[in-house]
């Protein structure tokens, strides 16, 4: 398995965990409980965290996969929330109503293929970066050391070049005008 698809598995598991955890409060909260704190938030948060990385183990998140695991995500988290809240007098039954389930299976829904199609982008934006990275960046050999000439003066140069006259000869008398 590539690391881009263990990533992209890892992103969907987290997403799973956060968003069943989030939306099972939230529906809890509406339907007039209390919002968890406590130890009770710390068993809502061990049931996502262990969903999420259920879901996220195998890195090839589908959406069927991710629909399955949001929705037993909310399930567990309502069952403690349910359990939980009964010493607290708020009358939540463990068999969610109807309404409720029908409610929890829309979001599993919704939220699986949101979360499915995070995965794909991620997947999407990690393979177009990498090409570009193999485009723009150069990560060839580095180029051979430059050799360095000798510089010389060109006007000794071009003496050493002239034949017959070489270094010996007298300088010639340049006579301007006349």
């Amino acid at each position: 398995m590539s690391t881009v698809t263990s990533r992209a598995g890892a992103l969907c598991g987290v997403l799973v965990g956060a968003c069943s955890g989030l939306f099972a409060m939230a529906a809890h909260a509406v339907a007039g409980g209390h919002i968890p704190t406590g130890p009770t938030l710390v068993l809502v948060a061990l049931v996502c965290a262990a969903v999420g990385a259920l879901a996220g183990a195998n890195g090839q998140a589908r959406s069927a996969g991710l629909i399955a695991a949001v929705g037993a995500g909310q399930l567990l988290t309502h069952v403690v929330l349910a359990v939980t809240a009964g010493h607290h007098g708020g009358g939540h039954e463990v068999v969610p109503s109807v309404p409720m389930l029908l409610a929890h299976a829309f979001a599993a829904v919704a939220l699986g293929l949101l979360i499915g199609l995070v995965g794909h982008l991620y997947r999407v934006c990690a393979s177009v970066l990498c090409w570009l990275m193999l485009t723009l960046v150069h990560r060839g050999r580095p180029s051979a050391p430059r050799r360095r000439h000798r510089r010389t003066s060109v006007v000794l140069h071009q003496v050493l070049l002239r034949s017959g006259l070489g270094m010996r000869a007298p300088p010639q008398v340049v006579s301007f005008g006349g």
